[in-house]
């Protein structure tokens, strides 16, 4: 078989078609693929701009975990390990969640709902469990996270 680019027009034809569709894929450079060492550092950074709690959720690793004064620790109903951390006002009283690192609850529980009530600050981001949080000094309805 032989290939002519003047005298057969479907060659022409698909040579242009072939060359419309090759140029036209808009094909990007690969991204730079990070080294092991980069990943590691990526891994090991924790936005410490974010609230207590997020900042815990992005912790992937138990090493990292541990720099950050945290635990590693199996928690939920699922048991899945995660980074629980500390949180500074631990124990200090409040009258709603923002006056906390991480969440007010009742002093006293069980407290009825809409019952004035003093709060402190929850102890770590381990959201887990059944709490009656504060909001205003007011009890809100005890919440059970599983």
């Amino acid at each position: 078989m032989r290939y002519s680019f003047t005298g057969n027009k479907v060659t022409g034809t698909f040579l242009i078609l072939a060359f419309v569709c090759l140029t036209g894929c808009g094909a990007k450079p690969p991204e730079k693929i990070p080294t092991l060492k980069e990943t590691a550092q990526l891994e090991a950074t924790v936005d410490t701009s974010l609230p207590l709690v997020q900042q815990a959720y992005s912790i992937a690793s138990e090493k990292v975990c541990e720099k950050h004064a945290g635990q590693w620790k199996r928690i939920g109903k699922q048991q899945k390990e995660s980074c629980v951390l500390p949180a500074s006002d631990a124990g200090k009283s409040c009258q709603s969640s923002r006056d906390c690192e991480v969440a007010c609850v009742a002093l006293n529980e069980p407290v009825a709902p809409g019952t004035a009530t003093a709060g402190v600050c929850l102890e770590s981001t381990n959201l887990f469990g059944c709490r009656t949080y504060v909001s205003g000094g007011i009890a809100e309805p005890t919440l059970c996270v599983d």
